[in-house]
């Protein structure tokens, strides 16, 4: 099966989902989201699947949603709320096929998994980190919000709402120490790691794993974890139309002199703080 965005593959009884835009550090568009969730649908039909493994091409798992101002581009501050709303509900619907998903999925972090990309992460069932990966949430120093509400149960509420609040970033021996993944290992046997966890699981009788997730996650859905994905959307829809003096500052520089400059005016404001 081919795709121009991300490269899919099955060893056996393991499957490989590999984000493929080395060149943008994996940044999620509006393609290569089409073709993730459709290989997640070839994921869950093959019989002969029993766990999945996602990771990044390069040097990233993936930097997160794709904000360069092109043809994939929709801004926010001029698309209208049904719209805006429309295409959050898509990427939360995408994001939870891994979710949803009835095979264990296994998060290989191999580099930065920033905004969007961090809620990936975190909404697979086991997460397994580089030691040079960095993880964080810093959509909201560029006018954004988190349009999949994962981490407050990934990690416990202080820590959610410090991450959520400042946009700060982690490095992986303290993504590991708060709960964003399970453990971080040298970076050369990263996926050596993660499919020795997946050939465990192919070892396991397969509808025990799929009943113990869809157990585990109706557990997490009975503690609120769906109501609280339904209320962001709506909350998120609401601040990304939004504007503000910073906003308004982001995106006049970004259509003056690119985005490159945007993020360097915005992460210039953090540098004694940070």
């Amino acid at each position: 099966m081919s795709y121009e965005n991300i490269i899919y593959e099955r060893k056996g009884q393991i499957a490989y989902l590999t984000l493929n835009r080395p060149e943008k550090l994996n940044a999620l568009n509006t393609d290569l989201m089409a073709e993730f969730r459709e290989a997640m649908g070839v994921v869950e039909a093959d019989t002969e699947v029993r766990a999945l493994i996602i990771t990044g091409a390069g040097r990233a798992f993936s930097s997160g949603f794709d904000i360069e101002r092109n043809s994939d581009y929709m801004d926010p501050s001029t698309a209208t709320v049904d719209a805006w709303r429309t295409r959050l509900q898509g990427l939360v619907e995408t994001f939870m096929t891994v979710w949803n998903c009835s095979k264990p999925v296994i998060a290989a972090v191999n580099g930065y998994a920033l905004g969007g990309a961090c809620e990936l992460v975190q909404v697979c069932d086991i997460k397994i980190a580089s030691d040079r990966a960095i993880m964080g949430e810093p959509e909201i120093r560029a006018g954004f919000g988190a349009p999949l509400l994962i981490t407050p149960y990934s990690v416990n509420l202080a820590h959610a709402k410090e991450l959520l609040l400042t946009g700060d970033t982690v490095d992986a021996d303290e993504a590991a120490r708060i709960g964003l993944v399970n453990r971080v290992v040298p970076h050369d046997k990263l996926m050596a790691e993660c499919e020795k966890v997946a050939k465990k699981i192919c070892l396991l009788p397969q509808l025990g794993v799929k009943l113990t997730k869809d157990s585990v996650n109706r557990a997490m859905e009975e503690m609120g974890y769906l109501n609280a994905v339904r209320h962001n959307l709506e909350l998120m829809t609401l601040f990304d139309t939004s504007t503000s003096p910073e906003q308004e500052e982001f995106n006049a520089i970004s259509e003056e002199k690119g985005l490159r400059a945007a993020l360097d005016w915005r992460d210039a404001r953090f540098k004694e703080l940070d």
